[in-house]
């Protein structure tokens, strides 16, 4: 391994260090065993160093620091038992690498390591550290790792649900009924000024929303951004949370969305794909009962309902309108059934308020489409999150069974 050499230099200065002040033996004296390898102070205070440079923060940096070096230890400890080695040219390269998934070229990565302090062989043996581990999962795990086809289809079946980001919206839905076209947009206009200059969300919603989640303050629930049609998705595009889209025009009325929060689930993959959707809507008129009694024979009918098994025939007892659509892309929905549509799984329904009737609208289906492209890079995430779930589980096994002592 190219590191070799610098480390036995410098275990070569711990043992003839005779020459150094007593505040440069402190900085080099060993502060961990890892079986027969060593971690020094110095070596600790590097990586520090190295993992701010990169972005680390946290007041927590130095625990995270130390078991980093010791995983590196554990990893360099199996290099040596399999005879891995990396020699310059490779290691000069991955550096190189390294530097352009940071949009920076190696001179400029270089130059902003040493303005931090970090040593040229410190940050060669993170990057050959890590270099040589990933070639021995590739030979240990290779074959595992590689997701099958049928795990690929598996995965794209559920990838309309599946995001690396999720967000939290809230709706205030404005429908043109009650007030009238130009007293709904200047309300709107209104709200929006409002809830940007931080009125409380929930209040608005509860005071003026017309949808069934004004009830609870306008909260829709969490939504993976590619559930979501394509009108919405572009209106919150960009927005953190707190977000106030601008209003959103719907045949019926106006929507208002605030992203109320967002979130990042890691375990979740994010590549192109195109939703499609069969859906069916039940249409129930305002009768002499008024909006109380629609609102109980909607009730009931979703009560009754088996996914969408025989809603073909429901929908013809039903009103204008009624019936199954799809499978339908995701984009050429209208934005408001998009929306509730989003909240839910296959065969679930939900209820929304029309001009003269409610509307039950019941996913049927979603389905995940991808091009061969997409696939090649969802095979390549699907591997590497293989690879990393295999690189803990292993690297727990040598901790098990190593010897780690703080000296």
């Amino acid at each position: 391994m190219v590191l070799l050499g610098k480390r036995l230099l410098l275990l070569g200065v711990l043992v003839f260090g005779m020459a150094f002040s007593a505040a440069a033996q402190g900085a080099f004296s060993i502060a961990y065993r890892v079986n027969e390898a060593v971690i020094t102070n110095y070596d600790i205070d590097q990586r520090v160093r190295l993992m701010r440079a990169l972005g680390a923060n946290g007041g927590n940096i130095r625990q995270e620091a130390i078991d980093a070096l010791i995983d590196d230890r554990l990893k360099q400890e199996v290099a040596t038992s399999f005879g891995a080695n990396l020699d310059r040219v490779t290691l000069d390269q991955a550096i190189e690498g390294y530097a352009q998934q940071r949009n920076l070229t190696t001179q400029s990565l270089l130059a902003k390591l040493r303005r931090s302090g970090v040593q040229p062989e410190s940050f060669d043996e993170f990057i050959s550290v890590s270099i040589i581990w990933r070639n021995i999962l590739r030979s240990r795990f290779g074959q595992q790792a590689t997701p099958s086809e049928i795990e690929l289809n598996a995965q794209l079946n559920t990838f309309a649900i599946s995001s690396s980001r999720t967000i939290q919206l809230g709706e205030i839905v404005l429908p043109y009924l009650e007030r009238g076209q130009d007293a709904t947009v200047a309300l709107a206009t209104s709200i929006v000024a409002q809830l940007r200059a931080g009125e409380n969300f929930s209040k608005l919603a509860k005071e003026f929303s017309r949808s069934s989640t004004a009830e609870r303050g306008g909260v829709i629930g969490w939504v993976a951004p590619n559930r979501l049609p394509a009108q919405i998705g572009a209106a919150i595009r960009g927005l953190s949370g707190g977000g106030v889209a601008d209003p959103i025009y719907i045949p019926t009325g106006i929507v208002i969305i605030k992203v109320l929060d967002a979130r990042t689930v890691t375990r979740q993959i994010e590549v192109p794909v195109s939703v499609n959707l069969t859906y069916a809507e039940l249409v129930i008129p305002y009768a002499e009962g008024g909006g109380r009694e629609a609102e109980r024979l909607a009730n009931r009918l979703r009560r009754s309902l088996d996914g969408c098994r025989g809603i073909e025939a429901r929908a013809t007892e039903l009103g204008n309108g009624s019936g199954l659509f799809g499978p339908i892309a995701l984009n050429s929905v209208d934005a408001d059934v998009g929306l509730a549509l989003a909240r839910l799984d296959p065969r679930d329904s939900t209820v929304m308020q029309g001009q003269n009737a409610l509307r039950v609208l019941v996913l049927c289906d979603r389905v995940s489409e991808m091009s061969p492209e997409g696939r090649a890079t969802l095979r390549n995430q699907l591997a590497s999150r293989n690879f990393n779930s295999l690189s803990e589980g292993y690297l727990l096994e040598l901790r098990r069974n190593s010897v780690i002592e703080r000296k």
